[in-house]
């Protein structure tokens, strides 16, 4: 937020209460206005269509049940000829080599300390966002 022009508008969300509160505190020790956090499902948020120049998802696709519902979403809040931008764990392709045991193993361990639902590929997030 402190990078962007003061009257670009900044939001973020989350299902934490606890990070919008902290997120909340750190804007306003910086001095920045212009960002706001609120507690809402990435799969369902209440944004209008087109709402927004840059969509930035950090770290949470590798949480989400549903990754069309997710990547549908994030495209629909998105402005015609805007930016995605999106940091998350993937697996790789495995439609041409199929994963191995020791594969299968791993990525279980993965969903399971971490409790994440599933990965999916890079190149399944591609086609998603290209549906």
């Amino acid at each position: 937020a402190d990078k962007l022009d003061p009257k670009a508008d900044v939001t973020g969300i989350t299902l934490s209460p606890n990070q919008v509160k902290r997120g909340t505190e750190l804007a306003e020790e910086r001095g920045l206005s212009n960002a706001k956090f609120t507690v809402m499902n990435a799969l369902e948020m209440d944004f209008p269509d087109n709402s927004f120049d840059i969509v930035w998802a950090c770290e949470s696709g590798e949480h989400m049940p549903d990754k069309e519902a997710y990547i549908n979403e994030m495209m629909r809040v998105l402005k015609p000829g805007g930016k995605f931008v999106m940091a998350t764990w993937c697996q790789r392709d495995d439609r041409e080599v199929p994963f191995d045991k020791k594969d299968k193993r791993d990525l279980r361990f993965l969903y399971e300390e971490w409790t994440h639902p599933y990965f999916i590929s890079i190149e399944a997030y591609a086609e998603l966002i290209d549906a």
